[in-house]
């Protein structure tokens, strides 16, 4: 990166895309070995957990639907342990990876801003010293995550009541919902996503963590949130083309299995790159938040608290202190 902290405020939507990938193919090495390492197990859990989500729990998918009607794939006792079981390990994996995903990213990322030579065994070290704050910080926000979804699931509940879905009023009713449940995730994933970060950059985590990414927000939310529905929005598309030419090739469009697997492995490799983004863009967003809040983050004491993490040195905050990137850095004792 070589913007300066008053450079980074100014950076926007296309600004934060054009950071994110340039300091991508600025170090393409480390970024390829934290792919290969945890964003592409991280891929397999996501595609494997589609596959027998469809080919095995197809009745408690289709009866979960607003609109399903059909009792005739009526789903037993067991069919719902058995998925309760696999959505247990599912989320447990899902969690492991995401935590191992976006600890390495963002203190890479990290390091590059303030310059600092990063190597994998580095990242692997930090790793193993930010899981747990980070753990807790993820479980915050499934926590507000189910909330929301819950609040959502209500308020779309309430109108099938009252209104017919078939009906004119009922279709329209249903859109605004959903316009406004669009709105509130979005603005939601970018609170979840700071939170993410200030948990690996900040001595701050789980529910303070959410509080300081809602804080940081402000100013910047439309552009958090631009970037969001455009990453969300190409992976709704990569899921759409997977289900149409990969799931459903040979059913719809008659594909030869050989094509099948091709756009299977493109799907694949986009979703890789996809999930990559998700992390680096929400980390440049995280710096040009602080940035826009005069919260100018010292690349020196930067650098000192990234170097607590691989060993280099080690920072004793004082009792109630935090170290806050940005702010006036408490008296530290060196060893």
């Amino acid at each position: 990166m070589d913007r300066t902290e008053d450079d980074m405020k100014l950076v926007g939507f296309f600004g934060i895309f054009k950071q994110s990938f340039k300091t991508v193919f600025s170090s393409k090495k480390i970024f390829a070995q934290i792919t290969l390492a945890f964003i592409l197990p991280l891929a397999i859990v996501f595609i494997v957990q589609m596959e027998i989500s469809h080919h095995f729990f197809w009745k408690i998918d289709n009866n979960t639907l607003p609109y399903d009607s059909n009792d005739s794939h009526e789903a037993t006792a067991l069919d719902w342990l058995y998925y309760a079981l696999f959505t247990i390990a599912y989320y447990a994996l899902l969690t492991f990876f995401s935590v191992l995903s976006t600890a390495a990213v963002v203190f890479t990322i990290a390091s590059i801003y303030t310059t600092r030579e990063v190597v994998f065994r580095s990242v692997m070290k930090v790793i193993r010293k930010v899981w747990k704050r980070l753990l807790i910080t993820f479980v915050f926000i499934y926590i507000a995550q189910f909330i929301y979804e819950v609040i959502g699931s209500i308020a779309l509940a309430i109108p099938r009541v009252i209104f017919d879905y078939s009906s004119l009023g009922g279709v329209v009713v249903m859109l605004i919902i959903l316009i406004f449940y669009v709105y509130g995730f979005l603005y939601l994933s970018v609170v979840c996503q700071l939170a993410s970060v200030v948990a690996v950059l900040e001595n701050i985590y789980g529910f303070n963590a959410l509080k300081k990414g809602k804080d940081l927000t402000y100013g910047k939310k439309k552009v958090g949130m631009g970037i969001a529905f455009v990453l969300y929005g190409v992976l709704v598309c990569l899921i759409v083309v997977y289900l149409l030419l990969v799931e459903y090739g040979h059913e719809v469009y008659e594909f030869a299995l050989v094509w099948r697997v091709v756009i299977g492995i493109l799907c694949g490799i986009l979703l890789l790159v996809l999930f990559l983004m998700f992390i680096v863009t929400q980390t440049v967003l995280y710096l040009v938040c602080k940035s826009y809040h005069q919260e100018a983050i010292d690349k020196l004491s930067l650098s000192t608290f990234l170097g607590a993490y691989t060993g280099e040195t080690v920072v004793y905050p004082r009792p109630g202190a935090e170290i806050q990137l940005g702010s006036p850095q408490p008296p530290c004792e060196h060893v």
